[in-house]
């Protein structure tokens, strides 16, 4: 026989976030910031690595794999690792937002993630301020 839902616990529906749901999806946020700020400062050292490596074993044209150098082959790795992380962000941000538009398009929700924890932080009176920074109570107006 089920257990009926304790009535002191509040029930969250699905379009309604704890703060701390919250909170961490703004994490999430601030944590692809500074990974993308690595692919953009490691991303050319490591290109540069890969061009004096792939002319160190081979020393005229580099080494070439199905007609295409290491450089390149490298830069497509670096998309499809970027577009990796875009990917698994959305999705461990659409899980904690319970928002299954999200979890269906994790990339381009990526876009309008913001909006949908800014309104949830609104409905519960918080908003966040700086840098994806914590939600706090919001100011009154007085």
């Amino acid at each position: 026989m089920p257990l009926a839902p304790d009535p002191a616990t509040p029930r969250l529906r699905l379009d309604q976030s704890s703060v701390e749901e919250l909170n961490a999806a703004l994490r999430l946020y601030r944590r692809l910031v500074f990974e993308l700020l690595a692919f953009l400062l490691l991303g050319p050292f490591a290109m540069l690595g890969l061009v004096r490596l792939s002319y160190a074993i081979s020393p005229p044209y580099g080494v070439i794999i199905l007609g295409w150098d290491l450089v390149t082959l490298g830069l497509l790795a670096l998309l499809a690792l970027l577009f990796g992380l875009f990917w698994w962000r959305g999705r461990q941000i659409g899980a904690l937002l319970q928002d299954p538009e999200m979890m269906a398009t994790p990339i381009s929700a990526l876009l309008y993630g913001t909006g949908v924890i800014a309104e949830r932080a609104k409905a519960m009176g918080m908003e966040w301020r700086g840098l994806y920074g914590p939600l706090r109570p919001s100011r009154k107006a007085s």
